[in-house]
């Protein structure tokens, strides 16, 4: 039986840090959601797209999708991040759940179809970077020790996993009411115990969440991804 592939994008944030509503700011014209959208559009290995949204950005976002010529869901996000991942899980049909943040828009397209290949084998994924500066373990204002670079990893999305694994990791945190910002494989590997495959993310891969990071997607897009 084909496994269908579902991808849950996370929009319902306040953008908090940014001191605006960045899912909706332009870049080179076109909002972020309308970038990380058209990433997305390009990968055949998909077969559904479920947007998370505010109520009040329903109809901007299916204009988004609009412009773009795609089909998408929209789900309405909860007061915590997992409460909306949860929503928009419930709204798809995939037995292949893939997980990305609104606001990362220039995902690779080959990272995209790595992640998913790979979910399909390992059951749960998540695309990550060596850190490029060394990381230190601190206690108390002092340094404890150094970790390798090569040993670490900095998550980025997108993240995959099987249905029935994701929804119960996220089940048994909204019941614990583990809020704790954090990744969607932190969560798995807390509530599963499953072991977590590491693909290699792409520093071209960027989040938008601070005011620096519009003008780094700025040059990103003028020198092409």
């Amino acid at each position: 039986m084909k496994e269908i592939v579902s991808v849950i994008i996370t929009a319902a944030g306040n953008g908090t840090r940014m001191k605006t509503h960045k899912i909706l700011m332009p870049i080179n014209g076109k909002p972020v959601l309308w970038h990380t959208l058209s990433q997305f559009k390009k990968s055949r290995s998909i077969d559904e797209i479920v947007v998370v949204a505010k109520k009040e950005d329903i109809q901007a976002f299916e204009k988004i999708a609009e412009d773009l010529e795609i089909s998408i869901k929209i789900a309405i996000g909860g007061k915590e991040r997992i409460e909306s991942l949860l929503s928009g899980i419930k709204a798809s049909t995939g037995t292949i759940i893939i997980t990305h943040d609104g606001c990362r828009p220039f995902t690779p397209i080959r990272l995209i179809d790595e992640v998913i290949q790979k979910t399909k084998h390992n059951n749960a994924v998540m695309s990550a970077v060596n850190p490029t500066a060394t990381v230190k373990y601190g206690a108390d204002g002092y340094i404890e020790y150094s970790l390798a670079r090569k040993d670490t990893w900095i998550a980025q999305t997108p993240q995959g996993f099987t249905r029935s694994l994701i929804l119960s990791s996220i089940e048994k945190a909204i019941e614990t009411q583990y809020f704790i910002p954090t990744d969607d494989s932190e969560l798995v590997a807390k509530f599963s115990k499953v072991k977590i495959c590491i693909v290699p993310g792409d520093d071209i891969n960027i989040k938008i969440t601070y005011p620096k990071d519009t003008y780094i997607a700025e040059k990103i897009l003028e020198v092409g991804k």
